[in-house]
């Protein structure tokens, strides 16, 4: 498992999530979690990006073996959120 920053620039107004450190296996896996736990269609996401090729990724490293996604289901380790 990896540890990624996830970021956008995109949708930056009030009450939307600016980042978020997650854990995942891959890259493309991390541009499809919400900071806001879980991932799905980004349709749906008015405090996020509409789609997960906007979502900036950043690799941080590898995670010692009890932040597994068993524990973590949402893989969401800490976030950011502008609040309005």
């Amino acid at each position: 498992m990896r540890l990624y920053k996830i970021y956008q620039d995109i949708n930056t107004g009030y009450d939307t999530f600016r980042s978020a450190v997650v854990v995942a296996n891959s890259v493309e896996e991390a541009q499809n979690i919400h900071p806001g736990g879980g991932s799905g269609s980004f349709d749906m996401y008015e405090d996020w990006v509409s789609r997960p090729d906007l979502v900036e990724v950043l690799y941080l490293g590898e995670v010692y073996p009890y932040l597994d996604k068993d524990i973590y289901p949402d893989a969401v380790i800490c976030a950011s959120f502008n609040a309005g």
